[in-house]
């Protein structure tokens, strides 16, 4: 159907909060692939870290359980994502726009629709119309996924804006082409939810990551066929790092993504994995990161942990030696007052326990990352800090080739200008 359409569009969803792993049972399934299916649907969809679902600490994805945003690329046809989103609560979701834009630059997306943002009624009637408690999920209709009021992910969700908007990062060069003939496509077994491409087809998730990937449907021809590399399904837990172009290294095993494009640097994930600075190949150099934990947040960054998302982007959509202007994200993670669960798990038989997730209150309690950044191309740069309501909250212009990012500032973006 989307392969005959004018365009091609798909959804994608994740929590990032889960129950712990439990291995499926698979024995009353008689379909090979949905088997496969199963299984991945139990990794995905666990917790990782305590009650917390950290993706960059997983095989590279966006799905949980039936994988389809990922692959579903037709040649030639537009391709449109009408939703998306991570659901809160989630401690680990600063890192989620920086890997869907990482994946829209390997697959070479055309449009991104987030859900939801609120619709704002009040804006202009009162002074801080975005100063209101995040959306968080207590067990009953899922309004975590609005991110109205949330400055961490807004603070990422801009720079990857600019990097897509303005294609800093490169596709994948050479994707895998998986083509599927008249025996797949009328296979009884097909048509079951999940399991339409076969055992074949679940080569795709992984191999999208690693190589891209374009499907065609062809009933003209009996067979199917795959022409290019593949990550297969039973190599998803081995695999790593995924390199899919020069710019883009997903390293599940110490749980970090990394871009490195001369219009755009970002590194997301667990820096204590990584070591102490994060040097870039355009000669931005990111060093002496630190946390501030506010008082009373539920769950503090930890440094020995430095879960924190990075991202230095032109806004023009030129090299930043070249650039007229340019934006800093330095983020880490943030919680309402009062917000509260079970401190071991949220879960029993795989569901939310009822009424004891307390999805708190005013204010936000923000973890505020500091950091210097070098660069030679930031020489001579006017910078202006700027808050959660864009308003200036400190400024000046960079002599040397480092500009400093304190922690005690509510800092949700750098603007740079020359």
């Amino acid at each position: 159907m989307h392969q005959n359409a004018e365009a091609v569009s798909h959804d994608a969803y994740v929590n990032g909060w889960g129950p712990p792993y439990q291995e499926p049972d698979v024995s009353e399934i008689k379909i090979e692939n949905l088997k496969m299916v199963k299984q991945l649907d139990a990794e995905r969809i666990s917790s990782n870290v305590g009650p917390w679902v950290n993706w960059l600490l997983k095989p590279p994805g966006i799905s949980q359980g039936v994988p389809w945003l990922e692959h579903n690329r037709t040649e030639g046809k537009p391709y449109l994502v009408y939703e998306t989103q991570i659901q809160q609560p989630a401690k680990y979701r600063a890192d989620f726009p920086l890997r869907l834009v990482a994946l829209a630059s390997i697959q070479d997306w055309d449009w991104i629709s987030w859900h939801y943002f609120a619709s704002g009624d009040d804006v202009g009637l009162v002074e801080r119309p975005f100063d209101k408690p995040m959306d968080i999920t207590t067990g009953k209709h899922p309004q975590g996924y609005h991110y109205t009021y949330d400055e961490v992910q807004n603070s990422t969700m801009r720079a990857a804006a600019f990097m897509f908007r303005h294609e800093l990062l490169n596709k994948a060069p050479n994707p895998t082409k998986f083509i599927y003939g008249r025996k797949s496509l009328y296979a009884p077994e097909s048509m079951v939810y999940a399991g339409s491409y076969g055992v074949k087809g679940m080569d795709m998730f992984q191999t999208t990551y690693q190589y891209g990937v374009r499907i065609e449907i062809d009933p003209s021809r009996e067979e199917d066929e795959v022409i290019g590399p593949v990550v297969s399904f039973a190599d998803r837990k081995t695999h790593n790092p995924y390199t899919p172009t020069d710019e883009i290294v997903f390293d599940w095993k110490k749980g970090y993504l990394k871009m490195d494009a001369p219009g755009a640097v970002s590194f997301t994930g667990l820096l204590a994995n990584y070591g102490k600075e994060v040097s870039f190949k355009n000669g931005v150099v990111l060093k002496d990161v630190s946390f501030n934990n506010p008082e009373g947040i539920f769950s503090p960054m930890d440094e020995k942990e430095g879960y924190m998302a990075f991202a230095l982007n032109t806004d023009d959509g030129k090299s930043l030696a070249e650039t007229k202007k340019a934006s800093v994200s330095l983020v880490s993670t943030s919680f309402n007052t009062g917000f509260d669960a079970p401190r071991d798990t949220f879960f029993k038989d795989n569901k939310v326990i009822e009424g004891t997730i307390k999805a708190g209150g005013l204010p936000v309690l923000t973890v505020r990352v500091g950091g210097t950044i070098q660069s030679a191309a930031l020489k001579g740069m006017n910078y202006k800090f700027r808050d959660w309501h864009f308003q200036e909250i400190g400024s000046g212009k960079i002599e040397g080739d480092q500009l400093v990012i304190p922690n005690d500032k509510p800092i949700f973006f750098v603007e740079l200008t020359r």
